[in-house]
C-alpha cells in the first residue's frame, strides 16, 4: 500500500498486520483507505481488540480507541466501528463514507456461505490462486447441497483458479461441473476453452467434431481468442517478444553472437518463474 499524507495521529513505529488482505498499516489514514477500498470483504473479524490497541499506542489516537473500546464491549455493528473510525479521521466526504457503510451494511446481510466465499474470491482477484482454490475445496465441502447457484459459483471459480496456473485440464473439469448444475453459457464456454489450451489442435478439432451440440460455444471461443490475439499485439509482453526474436536473429548472422538473446530468455524465465511462484504460494 502506497503511503498516504498522515494528517491525524502519527505514523506507527510497528505497523498492524491486515492478515485478510495481506498488508501492513502504518497510519490511520491508511486503514481508512483500507475499509473504503475493500469495504464489501469486512465484516466482524475486522473488529479487533489487537488494531484498537494499535491506534491508541502506535498512532496516539487515545479518543479514538477509547470510543472503539466502547463498541467492542458492547459488540456494536461492522459500520458503528468502521464509520466511527472514518468519521473521526475525516479523510473522506460524508457520500464516500455513506456509500461505503452502505455496502458493509448490506454485505452483512450475506449468509456465511457467502461470506466465505467473498474471502476467497478476494484472493482470487489477488491472484492468490492455490489459496483461493484450497479456500474454495473447503467450503465446497460445507455448504448445502440445495444451494446449487452457489454450488456453480464456486466450482467456476475453481476453474478460474486452475486456469491461472496453467492447469487447465482440471480447470476443464471444473468448469464442466459448474455447466451442469447452473446451465450457464459462459460455464461451457470456459470448458472448452480450458480443453482447447490443454489439447493439441488436432485433438481439439476432432472434440468440437463428435460434439456438434458444442459448435456455436467453440465458435464463441475462437472469437474471444482471436481478440486476446489482438490485444496481446500491442502489451509490452509481445514487445519484448519481438526484441528477443531480433536478438536471435543477430545471434545466427554471420557476425552476431547468441549471448544477448540467452541473457534475455533467462530473464523473462526467471520474471515467469517468480509469478508462478506467487500464484501457488
Amino acid at each position: 500500500m502506497s503511503r498516504i499524507i498522515l494528517e491525524t495521529g502519527r505514523y506507527a513505529e510497528k505497523p498492524y498486520y491486515v492478515e485478510r488482505f495481506y498488508v501492513n498499516l502504518y497510519s490511520v489514514e491508511e486503514l481508512c483507505y483500507l475499509f473504503v477500498e475493500k469495504a464489501e470483504l469486512l465484516d466482524q473479524d475486522i473488529m479487533q481488540h489487537e488494531m484498537v490497541q494499535w491506534l491508541d499506542e502506535q498512532c496516539g489516537l487515545n479518543q479514538l480507541a477509547h470510543s472503539l473500546y466502547i463498541l467492542l464491549n458492547q459488540k456494536g455493528s461492522t459500520v458503528a466501528y468502521v464509520g466511527t473510525i472514518l468519521e473521526y479521521v475525516n479523510l473522506y466526504p460524508e457520500e464516500v463514507i455513506a456509500r461505503t457503510e452502505e455496502v458493509i451494511k448490506a454485505n452483512e446481510g450475506l449468509n456465511p456461505y457467502e461470506r466465505k466465499k467473498a474471502k476467497a474470491d478476494y484472493l482470487l482477484q489477488n491472484r492468490k490462486y492455490y489459496a483461493a482454490l484450497e479456500q474454495y475445496h473447503s467450503l465446497l465441502a460445507r455448504i448445502p447441497e440445495t444451494d446449487k447457484i452457489l454450488q456453480a459459483k464456486i466450482l467456476h471459480n475453481m476453474g478460474v483458479s486452475c486456469a491461472g496456473m496453467f492447469m487447465f485440464k482440471q480447470a476443464a473439469e471444473w468448469f464442466m461441473q459448474s455447466y451442469q448444475i447452473g446451465h450457464e453459457e459462459e460455464n461451457l464456454i470456459s470448458y472448452l476453452a480450458a480443453m482447447r489450451m490443454s489439447c493439441q489442435d488436432k485433438d481439439y478439432i476432432t472434440f468440437i467434431a463428435e460434439h456438434p451440440e458444442y459448435h456455436d460455444a467453440s465458435l464463441a471461443v475462437e472469437k474471444r481468442i482471436n481478440q486476446a490475439v489482438g490485444q496481446f499485439e500491442g502489451t509490452d509482453e509481445n514487445r519484448m517478444l519481438f526484441t528477443l526474436r531480433v536478438f536471435k536473429e543477430e545471434g545466427n548472422s554471420t557476425l552476431g553472437n547468441t549471448v544477448p538473446y540467452y541473457n534475455e530468455i533467462e530473464k523473462l524465465t526467471n520474471s515467469l518463474k517468480e509469478k508462478y511462484r506467487e500464484y501457488v504460494s
